[in-house]
This record gives C-alpha cells, sequence and structure tokens, in this order.
C-alpha cells in the first residue's frame, strides 16, 4: 500500500509542479511572440531547441541512475551521492565545451552566423543546469521527496517567468530571455541543495567524502545508454525545429512551428513526471519479485495517461486553428492544421515515454538507447524526404509517424515481457467518449476564450460519459479522494 500510494501522491505532487511549469512556459511563449514579434520568436524557438537538448540529457543519464540505485540500494545512498557528483560534473563540462569550442560551426550549419554568441551562453548554462537536475531529478525523486522536488521545480518555473518579462521589459531582448533562464536556474540549485541539506545531511558529502564503496562503473553502466537514449530522444523532439530552419531558413516560419509545437506539448507535459515516478517504483517492485506489481503499474498508468490524453488531444486537434489565434495571434492560425498533427504524435510520444520508464526501471537502458538510436535515424530520413517538399506540416507529419511507430514497437515488446497493457474495453470506452465530445466542439464556431470555456464543459461532460458508460467505478473515486486527502494532509 505504501508503495503505490508514494507512486500515486508523487505523481500528484510532480503533475502540479509540471502543470505551473506549462503555465509558465505558455506565458513565456505567448509573451515573447506578441512582444519581440515572429522574427525573434522563431529565434526564440531555435535556441529553445538546442538549450532543451541540453536539459534532457543532464536530466536524465546520471539523474536517473542516481534514482534508480537509491531506490533498490538505499544502505549504498551516501557514496553513491559521492561518485554522481563527480560524473555528473564531468558531463556537464564536456557538453559545455561542446557548445562553447563548436558554436560558430553550429551557427553555420544552421546558416545564422548571429547565432553563435547565444550558443556560446548556452554552453555557460550547462553546469548549474547539470547540478540542479541531479539534486532534484537524482537524489530527490530518488529518495522520494516528491513533494521537495515539486516546490523547488515550481519555484523555478516562476522565477524563470518572471525574469523573463524583467528583462523583456528593460529592452535585453533575447539575451534578456537567456539570462531568465540561467538565473532561475541557480536560484532552483540553491534550493534545492538547501532543502536536501535540511533533509538528508550527508548529501553535503558528495563535495569531499571519503572514496566512494559504490561503483561508478556501476553507475555509468546504467547512465551512459539512459544518456544516449534520451540525447535521441530529444533530438528527435527538437530536430524538426532545427532542420526547419536549415531547409526553409527563414525565422517566421520557426514561429509558426514553434507555436504550434508548444501547444501540443500541453497534454504531454502534464504527464512528463509520471516516467519519473514510475521508473523507481518498477525498480523496487522487481527487485522484491513482484511482477504482479509492474503489471498493475503498467495497466493503471497507461489506462489514467489515456483517459487524459485522449480528450484533450482530440479537443485540441478540432479548436487548433482557433487556440492558436487565441494565445498567439491571428496569424499563427495558420499553423492550425500543424498542431493537429503534432498534437496527436505528442499523445503516442507520451505513452511511449511512460513503456521506456518501465524498460529502464526492469534495469534495460540499453534497450532504451537503440530504441532511441533508430527513431532519430527515422524521423531524421522522414524530415529530409518531407519538409523540402511540404514545408512544416511534412514536419509534423514526421514527428506523428515516428511517434506512432515507436510507440507500437515497444508496446510489443512490453506485451511480450509482462503479457499486459490495458484493458481493451477501457480503450474502446474512452476513444468513443472522447470522439463524442469533440464531435460536439467541432460543431460550435465560437473564437476567443468562449473556445477555452467550451473545452472545460466538454472535458466535464466527457467524465459524465465515462462514469454513464462504467469506464469511471467506485476503484477510481478512492484513488482520487486518497490522492487528493494525502496532498491536503501534506
Amino acid at each position: 500500500m505504501a508503495m503505490k500510494q508514494s507512486l500515486g501522491i508523487g505523481t500528484i505532487y510532480l503533475m502540479g509542479a509540471e502543470l505551473i511549469f506549462i503555465l509558465s512556459n505558455y506565458i513565456i511563449h505567448i509573451g515573447v511572440a506578441r512582444y519581440l514579434g515572429t522574427e525573434a520568436y522563431g529565434l526564440f524557438g531555435l535556441l529553445l531547441s538546442l538549450y532543451l537538448i541540453n536539459r534532457a540529457v543532464l536530466n536524465t543519464g546520471v539523474p536517473r541512475a542516481v534514482s534508480k540505485f537509491v531506490s533498490s540500494s538505499p544502505e549504498k545512498r551516501d557514496s553513491l551521492f559521492q561518485i554522481s557528483f563527480k560524473l555528473q560534473l564531468l558531463l556537464a563540462f564536456i557538453f559545455a565545451l561542446v557548445y562553447i569550442i563548436f558554436a560558430k560551426n553550429i551557427a553555420a550549419l544552421l546558416h545564422d552566423t548571429s547565432l553563435t554568441r547565444y550558443i556560446i551562453f548556452l554552453g555557460m548554462i550547462t553546469v548549474p543546469l547539470a547540478l540542479f537536475s541531479l539534486y532534484t531529478s537524482g537524489y530527490m525523486n530518488g529518495l522520494k521527496l516528491f513533494r521537495e522536488q515539486a516546490n523547488v521545480a515550481m519555484i523555478h518555473s516562476i522565477a524563470r517567468m518572471v525574469l523573463t518579462f524583467i528583462f523583456l521589459f528593460l529592452g535585453f531582448g533575447i539575451f534578456g530571455l537567456l539570462w531568465a533562464y540561467f538565473l532561475a536556474i541557480l536560484a532552483g540549485l540553491i534550493l534545492s541543495w538547501w532543502l536536501l541539506k535540511r533533509k538528508v545531511a550527508p548529501v553535503l558529502k558528495v563535495y569531499y567524502g571519503p572514496s566512494s564503496s559504490f561503483s561508478w562503473k556501476k553507475i555509468l553502466a546504467f547512465a551512459l545508454p539512459v544518456t544516449t537514449a534520451s540525447l535521441a530522444f530529444t533530438f528527435l523532439r527538437n530536430v524538426d525545429v532545427l532542420l526547419i530552419k536549415y531547409f526553409l531558413v527563414d525565422n517566421t516560419v520557426v514561429a509558426l512551428y514553434t507555436a504550434a509545437f508548444t501547444l501540443s506539448t500541453a497534454p504531454a507535459m502534464i504527464f512528463t513526471n509520471l516516467p519519473v515516478t514510475l521508473m523507481p517504483s518498477v525498480s523496487k517492485a522487481l527487485a522484491h519479485n513482484n511482477v504482479s506489481l509492474v503489471r498493475k503499474y503498467i495497466s493503471q498508468s497507461v489506462r489514467y495517461a489515456l483517459l487524459l490524453f485522449l480528450p484533450l488531444t482530440t479537443l485540441v486537434a478540432v479548436t487548433s486553428a482557433k487556440l492558436l489565434s487565441l494565445f498567439y495571434s491571428p496569424v499563427y492560425s495558420l499553423a492550425g492544421p500543424v498542431l493537429s498533427v503534432l498534437i496527436f504524435g505528442s499523445m503516442f510520444w507520451s505513452i511511449f515515454s511512460i513503456f521506456t520508464a518501465i524498460i529502464t526501471g526492469s534495469g534495460k537502458p540499453g534497450m532504451e538507447m537503440r530504441l532511441g538510436l533508430l527513431l532519430l535515424f527515422i524521423i531524421v530520413i522522414l524530415d529530409f524526404l518531407l519538409i523540402p517538399q511540404y514545408g512544416i506540416i511534412g514536419a509534423a507529419f514526421s514527428f506523428l509517424i515516428t511517434s506512432l511507430l515507436a510507440l507500437l514497437l515497444v508496446s510489443i515488446y512490453i506485451y511480450m515481457v509482462y503479457k499486459t497493457l490495458m484493458p481493451w474495453f477501457s480503450l474502446i470506452r474512452i476513444t468513443l467518449c472522447s470522439m463524442m465530445v469533440s464531435l460536439i466542439a467541432s460543431f460550435f464556431p465560437y473564437q476567443g476564450f468562449v473556445i477555452v470555456a467550451l473545452c472545460a464543459g466538454l472535458f466535464l461532460l466527457y467524465f459524465l460519459l465515462l462514469y454513464l458508460f462504467g469506464e469511471l467505478g467506485e476503484e477510481d473515486f478512492r484513488l482520487f479522494k486518497r490522492m487528493a486527502g494525502s496532498v491536503t494532509k501534506k
């Protein structure tokens, strides 16, 4: 029971933090798009893609290894902290040097030499970003300090948003945005260190403690394939923006795609931390040979993810142009068809991420790495074929095809190993209810914030339909009450 509650409550905490991140991220994107114009917003989207590559890599490999091994080997916690700190710092310096040394080459490849100074600055951000990721996604997550991890994430998101607009209003432009990201990371790093110092005194030893009894090779053997997989997956998510710039050059086109891509990640971002909390739980269950619990994790995680993903995805798809016009400006409604395609790709990719967390938690990060490299190869080939001929809609279809293929491959593997995915009748009922509310939305000609109110009302109707069709039952209500009660008590 404690294990299940830890997973459920941890996910709720981190989903709350992710919701704050999503809202602040949208406010930043919308503010930059409206305040600086499409040309500058396209540049911002390009730089953000490079930043996200940094963030994803440094937030996975070593931090995920720490989270896994702290959960499965708590008696070796102190030595694990020491060696992981050194490895993460080394990785950060290597990453930073690559950005700084090859900044001119990267800028030249993107046909824009003015990017050089921005890329160098991104390299400088790498070291504090790496330590921030280690402290939150590694130490806090592995110790199941989900509430503290969520608090740090929320403060970081709010600080980044506030600093962004301060620097924008002061007229610092794109460099102001980069400084906002940098200072918010520093604030999050200091806060996470202070919280860990209060909760877990041995964390201080990572700086100067005695030689570690935990093998650094064991961490590296896990972290390297996970890092490689993360790099491949993050490139896969951001390569479209880079190749649109490479083939089409125009920053305005990049801006249209960035706007559609940003809105398409909303449903996915809400569940970003489900894989983060799921992985150590799966690892611990398998350490105790509790395969039936892993099957339950798989079935419940996929069912609840799809239960929320599918209606959001279909509602966004049928109102895509109106949403872009509302949140950005009417000119961005041109990217409506792109958003309609990308939103389905994001849903497939999010469920795929749940399955890969299960694979990683079962101690097979090498499989995730090979799959990531294969999918990256596929999307690059598709982009080279589709972007020159079809433009940004071609890039959107490249991602949709790749994410669907990824989900199919990993679903087959999970089913072969654990003999479960999710109840088929649940899939049918969720799909039917989602299609019904989306069909209703497609008949409404309203614009502006009425669309948001309409979608909220239809979402409530969707849950009512689920209840009437028998998809939502007493177990679901008990789970929601237990989560809400635990969050309130905390």
